[in-house]
C-alpha cells in the first residue's frame, strides 16, 4: 500500500507512525499494509460506517492492542515514555460515586486548574454536585467523562466515538477543547457522525476491504 502522507507539517517533536499496520478480526483481515504518520497540530479524523474497523484500528494506535502485523510508534519527549489517552463509549462512571466526589478527586489526580479549564467547555452546566453519576442521562455522564480525560496532561490522544450521545452545543465544545489540545498533542478521533463542519485535519475513511485518505470536503457533514 502506498504510504499516507499527513496533510501537517511537524508542529513539534510528537508524532505518531503506523508502519505496514495489519489488523485482524478472526479470520478476517481488517486493514492491511497501513504506513501513516501524524504530528501534532491538527486533529486526524477516521470515518467509516459501523463494523468496519475503526475501533480495531484506534486500540492499535493506543496500545490497547496488538497488530498482526507492522508496528506503532510514539514518537514522543526524549527521556521519558510518551503519554498515551484513550477513550471509548463502551467507557463508564462509577454510579454510586456523586459529581462532586468525582470532581474532587479528579482534581487532586490532575490538579483543579487543568480540570476546570477543560470542564468550563465541554462538563455539564446546572447538574447538581449532590447528584449520582448513575443517575446522569448518557450526555451529561459523557461529558463529565470527557472533560476528566481531556484535562489530563498526554502527548497523544486517541478518542473512538466521543461525540456519540452529545448535543450540538456539546459537540461544538469538543470540538474547540480538541482543536486546542492538538496544538500540543497528537489527536485522532474516530467517527461515524461526520467530521464537524469547519474542522481542519487528515481525514482517512475506512471500509470493509480497505483504508484510504479522503479529500476534506468528501467527509465533513
Amino acid at each position: 500500500m502506498v504510504p499516507m502522507p499527513d496533510t501537517v507539517g511537524p508542529v513539534a517533536e510528537l508524532r505518531l507512525e503506523a508502519e505496514a499496520v495489519r489488523i485482524r478480526r478472526g479470520w478476517n483481515v481488517l486493514i492491511r499494509d497501513f504506513t501513516w504518520t501524524h504530528h501534532s497540530g491538527e486533529v486526524a479524523w477516521v470515518v467509516g460506517e459501523n463494523g468496519a474497523g475503526k475501533t480495531s484500528l484506534l486500540r492499535v494506535l493506543a496500545g490497547r492492542a496488538r497488530p498482526s502485523a507492522g508496528r506503532i510508534r510514539w514518537c514522543g519527549p526524549a527521556g521519558r515514555s510518551p503519554r498515551v489517552l484513550y477513550y471509548h463509549p463502551a467507557m463508564r462512571l462509577p454510579p454510586e460515586a456523586r459529581l462532586e466526589d468525582w470532581q474532587e478527586a479528579m482534581s487532586v489526580l490532575i490538579g483543579r486548574e487543568a480540570l476546570q479549564s477543560a470542564a468550563s467547555a465541554i462538563a455539564p452546566a446546572g447538574v447538581a454536585r449532590r447528584r449520582r453519576l448513575g443517575v446522569l442521562s448518557t450526555g451529561e455522564s459523557k461529558r463529565v467523562l470527557l472533560a476528566s480525560l481531556l484535562s489530563q496532561p498526554a502527548e497523544f490522544l486517541i478518542l473512538d466515538e466521543p461525540y456519540a450521545h452529545l448535543s450540538e452545543g456539546a459537540r461544538e465544545a469538543l470540538t474547540a477543547v480538541l482543536a486546542e489540545r492538538a496544538r500540543r498533542a497528537v489527536v485522532v478521533v474516530a467517527t461515524h457522525q461526520g467530521v464537524p463542519a469547519g474542522a481542519g485535519g487528515p481525514r482517512i475513511r475506512l471500509d470493509r476491504d480497505h483504508v484510504e485518505p479522503v479529500d476534506v470536503g468528501e467527509v465533513v457533514s
